[in-house]
């Protein structure tokens, strides 16, 4: 192991593990308080968990003492060229954004929710994002992983819608920002830009910091009707290009009305779990 890595009790948890055991905490209180946990709820938790299983670190580890290689809206980043990897840290209280979120709430994702998107990463895309610890620090919580580094060049615009619809995924739009819907999974992903998807060598595509999310409930209702209202949004403006598309150019759009009307005939109201 390096001596720039840090050692925690984290790296020997499943991602999924973790975020099982997480989400049956906030459902334990939400059964209590008689609604969905918010965003310092789930911070609370969090620490509770990371306390004791010892994944709570005090002091800074040593690659975080050097200046970061590179630094986005999410995370600073540290390059290992020797492991062909990279160590980020989250910016202190800060763990991305959230695909779709309540209207009385922030866009913020909890620590719970950044977890359980790298989970559905590595899931969705072979990612193989390892979590490896918490740090409290004066200015907040920042959680650090550790991440695969993928060799290649920005996809396309053009790539990246084709590898998605081609996969069954259904575009949308959502608060203007295009987003991707599998109605097998019911999962939601957006930040689909190109900077987040890289064409290898081989020609595939690797996804690599997507906003991942489960949705169920009133979430999966929002997306449900936004499918809807885009495809009958494209007949009424562009009903003439719409019909004299080919088939195989239609069916995404058909798609999407296809399963906007599974999902809401077919769940009576009360769909199963998200994953």
């Amino acid at each position: 192991m390096s001596a720039h890595e840090p050692s925690l009790a984290a790296e020997g948890i499943p991602l999924q593990a973790l975020v099982t055991e997480l989400r049956r905490r906030c459902e334990a209180v939400s059964r209590l308080q008689g609604g969905s946990t918010y965003f310092h709820e789930d911070l609370g938790i969090f620490r509770e968990l990371a306390e004791e299983r010892g994944f709570l670190l005090r002091e800074a580890p040593a690659f975080l003492i050097r200046p970061p290689d590179d630094e986005g809206n999410e995370h600073q980043v540290w390059f290992r060229p020797e492991t062909r990897d990279a160590l980020k840290a989250t910016w202190p209280d800060f763990f991305g954004l959230l695909v779709i979120h309540r209207a009385n709430e922030e866009q913020k994702a909890s620590p719970i929710d950044y977890l359980e998107r790298w989970w559905l990463h590595n899931e969705l895309f072979g990612d193989d994002v390892t979590f490896l610890g918490a740090l409290s620090t004066d200015s907040g919580l920042r959680l650090l992983i550790r991440q695969p580094a993928i060799a290649g060049t920005p996809a396309t615009e053009e790539e990246i819608r084709h590898f998605f619809t081609s996969s069954g995924w259904r575009s949308f739009i959502i608060e203007g920002n295009i987003a991707y819907f599998d109605p097998d999974r019911r999962v939601v992903i957006s930040d689909t830009h190109r900077g987040n998807l890289i064409k290898m060598d081989d020609g595939l595509l690797a996804p690599i910091d997507l906003r991942v999310q489960p949705v169920s409930g009133a979430f999966l209702d929002i997306v449900t009707k936004t499918l809807r209202n885009d495809v009958r949004s494209m007949m009424e403006h562009r009903p003439t290009e719409f019909c004299s598309l080919p088939a195989n150019i239609r069916s995404p759009i058909a798609n999407n009305e296809r399963a906007f009307r599974s999902l809401s005939q077919g769940s009576g109201g009360n769909p199963p779990p998200a994953l």
